[in-house]
């Protein structure tokens, strides 16, 4: 049960009698005498409850309480303006309508110098929490300072906070190299050691994808000398470069590559077409898996993938920063990794040659 349906519990169980008990609330719970006193004091805190022996009473001078079994938070959202999210988008609204909340939501479009900003409107618009996804790398030390004065409770969606360091901000987000890790021990056992990466992105996630590539290759003993090949040379917009799905194919042939791992579906969707109409066969002179699994089901021929679960990042995102809300002060960073899945289609087999 979250924290905001235990508290809505507790408070129409003090309208309903006066008070309640600590002793009573466990029972009727089911949850520990620390959540319960937590709570109480969340209440307490808010003024709608006044702090008694053994429990607390209802405040005679108590503000207007939500009806029914609501105890509503707005939540607010920074995303990029990228497809990816739309699915975290929803396991958030799922969380926050189950409560009676209200999300708000605002896109960065990875302006970096506008995102300080926009949670200034976040927090003027009264929201009660964030859930953020800026846009920072692995190495942008001091790019979330500004989250440091932020009065409300925040945590991070597939995003880590910089520089490793013990920060105060919770995070969720997918597990991506351990997505990857599995993508390679699938083509490991059907024979593959020459496996190629193509990831055009220059995010975080796309970080954690080439490092889970990497960190593979050695962990099952592949060959390292395959090509590595990112936005750096393609470009990292929407739109490849010109001429830029022909320079990968002419690569990663000449280097007697037989997988390819490609970070976003539309980009292996590209390639998979170019490949076809260059005579190079898929699953048959090249195993070729995406990484996202949006498109990839649709594809001719289907497309293996690791399909991150943006929607389980959202849901427990959300419940994780309902429980935040009234203990920021006091409250443990938590970093919670949610596992992808690999689906297995007919983009894949064993080589057919060395």
């Amino acid at each position: 049960m979250l924290a905001a349906e235990r508290r809505s519990r507790i408070l129409a169980s003090a309208q309903r009698d006066g008070a309640v008990r600590v002793s009573q609330l466990v029972g009727e719970l089911g949850v520990s005498h620390v959540t319960i006193r937590r709570d109480l004091e969340a209440l307490i805190h808010e003024g709608v409850l006044e702090r008694v022996r053994g429990g607390a009473m209802l405040r005679p001078d108590a503000p207007d309480l939500p009806s029914g079994d609501q105890h509503p938070h707005t939540l607010g959202v920074l995303i990029p303006a990228a497809y990816y999210f739309r699915h975290v988008v929803d396991g958030i609204r799922s969380v926050v309508e189950s409560v009676g909340g209200d999300t708000r939501l605002l896109l960065s479009n990875y302006d970096r110098a506008q995102e300080p900003k926009l949670v200034e409107e976040l927090i003027g618009g009264g929201c009660s929490g964030l859930l953020l996804a800026p846009s920072v790398g692995g190495d942008d030390l001091g790019a979330l300072d500004y989250l440091d004065d932020v009065p409300v409770p925040s945590v991070l969606i597939e995003r880590s906070a910089p520089g490793g360091e013990l920060g105060r901000l919770s995070t969720v987000r997918s597990a991506h190299e351990r997505g990857v890790a599995s993508a390679m021990r699938h083509l490991r056992d059907l024979g593959h050691t020459r496996v190629a990466l193509v990831s055009r992105g220059e995010s975080q996630s796309a970080g954690y994808v080439r490092r889970g590539w990497a960190e593979a290759m050695a962990r099952y003993g592949m060959d390292t000398g395959v090509p590595n090949i990112s936005g750096e040379h393609l470009g990292t917009g929407p739109a490849w470069q010109p001429g830029g799905p022909a320079t990968v194919l002419a690569e990663i042939t000449a280097s007697g590559v037989t997988a390819l791992l490609c970070h976003g579906d539309e980009d292996a969707l590209v390639l998979l077409q170019h490949a076809r109409s260059h005579g190079v066969s898929i699953p048959g002179d090249l195993s070729l898996i995406a990484y996202d699994d949006e498109l990839a089901r649709l594809a001719d021929p289907p497309l293996t993938a690791v399909a991150p679960d943006k929607e389980q990042v959202g849901i427990v995102a959300a419940r994780l920063l309902l429980d935040l809300i009234g203990y920021d002060d006091g409250w443990t960073p938590l970093h919670i990794q949610v596992e992808p899945r690999l689906h297995l289609r007919q983009t894949t087999a064993a080589p057919s040659h060395g």
